[in-house]
């Protein structure tokens, strides 16, 4: 029986102490019928370097060498060029068992579904290994059932990585250029366009939490307001997904609830910025809720509404 191409995206900035371990994960897969996509974007390191070298000793390396426009962007690089018939994303900070591909392969085939998930194995700071992005048992669901899942933050979570796509269900889809948590606006689409999927309990995907630089480490920075005001037009967008299909209004509470949870870490974490971001960050967010169709929290309009006295307020609330 013919093997399946299998398309990796990984976008590649300022991770030359990782990549190796990445890319030889890939190379090592026990499924050999790769397109392994290195999307150099615009890393000021020696990653550029190292993947041509990658390219130049393995035929099933592709290099795109690009000016940085983030992680949205570099995914899309990907897709645009990606030739497998299934497709994954790897990070360069993380990496996979030697297995999953063969994994995935196996499952998407002999369970006659659109998208493999996995659970992943988190790395903390200090090395340690634990599998907790992680369900109780196998499982076959409906995309819709999926959606509500993710929707809800539980298992197969809203990582676009640690999971394993038919290429076709990204033909209209890519991630929202210059967004952090870009996987909340995308994964739910394209598992909305399943019609199925099989979530695994074992963990394939190895997820670094401890490198500086990261999602999780940037929460600890000046981009944190940022990055919560992502999670607000991510909410947004949920929001308006669902009452556009019947069938998920009954998420409508717990995502107007998941809203007001962003949109308050964001105005508390302008505060810490100063006057002006705060007044900056309050006003992105009351443009926002206007254009939303849906009861907003009276603590949010409160906030809004009394932002000046919040403002000084917040430190004693604390």
């Amino acid at each position: 029986m013919t093997s399946s191409l299998v398309s990796i995206i990984v976008p590649v900035y300022n991770v030359e102490h990782y990549i190796h371990r990445a890319v030889d994960s890939l190379l090592n897969q026990t499924y050999s019928y790769l397109d392994i996509i290195l999307v150099d974007d615009g890393s000021p390191d020696k990653c550029p370097q190292i993947c041509d070298e990658y390219a130049h000793k393995d035929n099933r390396i592709r290099v795109i060498h690009k000016s940085n426009g983030g992680l949205s962007d570099a995914r899309n690089a990907g897709l645009d060029i990606a030739k497998g018939e299934y497709i994954t994303f790897l990070d360069s900070d993380d990496y996979l068992s030697l297995n999953a591909i063969e994994t995935f392969v196996k499952i998407i085939k002999e369970q006659k579904v659109d998208i493999v998930c996995s659970g992943l194995n988190i790395i903390n700071s200090d090395g340690y290994i634990y599998d907790y992005k992680k369900g109780e048992s196998s499982i076959k669901i409906s995309g819709q059932e999926a959606v509500k899942l993710l929707l809800k933050d539980v298992f197969p979570y809203n990582f676009s990585p640690s999971k394993f796509y038919k290429r076709e269900l990204f033909t209209d889809i890519r991630f929202p250029y210059g967004r952090i948590y870009e996987d909340l606006a995308t994964t739910y689409l394209v598992m909305n366009k399943a019609n199925s999927v099989f979530c695994m309990k074992e963990c394939l995907y190895y997820y670094e939490r401890g490198r500086e630089g990261n999602i999780t480490s940037e929460l600890n920075s000046t981009k944190a307001a940022w990055s919560y005001y992502c999670g607000c037009l991510n909410s947004k967008e949920h929001i308006a997904f669902c009452q556009r299909f019947p069938i998920y209004t009954e998420m409508l509470p717990t995502l107007n609830h998941t809203l007001y949870i962003w949109a308050k870490l964001c105005i508390e974490t302008a505060i810490k910025l100063g006057r002006e971001e705060y007044k900056t960050y309050c006003l992105k967010i009351k443009n926002l809720l206007q254009d939303i169709n849906t009861p907003i929290p009276i603590k949010l309009k409160i906030i809004i509404k009394f932002n000046k006295i919040y403002y000084y307020l917040f430190p004693i609330l604390r």
